[in-house]
């Protein structure tokens, strides 16, 4: 598991960041209210940075087409397939981040 984040590059640091950010944030709360709404905008960060990389990514593997001759499909199948995990790593902070953000936003409400 590991070496398949790693393999989405330095593309995710900010995703990771994000995850030990919210994490944080996360054990803050558990004492008392504290930044819960920023716990749901840092996940939404995550969530489009995820999009944005594999758009860069997905364009950076489709510009070798026109070579595509001089490549096995096999090569171009595995860098479109490494370029959705960014979008993968930011879509499960995402939902992590929206779970801890209304658990304490009901919790911190009563």
């Amino acid at each position: 598991m590991i070496r398949y984040l790693l393999s989405g590059g330095i593309y995710m640091v900010p995703i990771v960041v994000s995850f030990f950010l919210i994490i944080i944030i996360s054990v803050k709360n558990f004492k008392g209210a504290y930044h819960v709404n920023k716990i749901m905008l840092i996940g939404s960060f995550a969530g489009l940075f995820g999009i944005v990389a594999t758009g860069i990514a997905l364009n950076n593997a489709v510009s070798i087409v026109p070579d595509i001759s001089k490549i096995s499909p096999q090569i171009l199948w595995s860098g479109i397939k490494v370029s959705f995990v960014t979008t993968f790593s930011g879509g499960v902070t995402l939902f992590f981040s929206t779970v801890l953000w209304y658990v304490f936003s009901i919790r911190n409400s009563s």
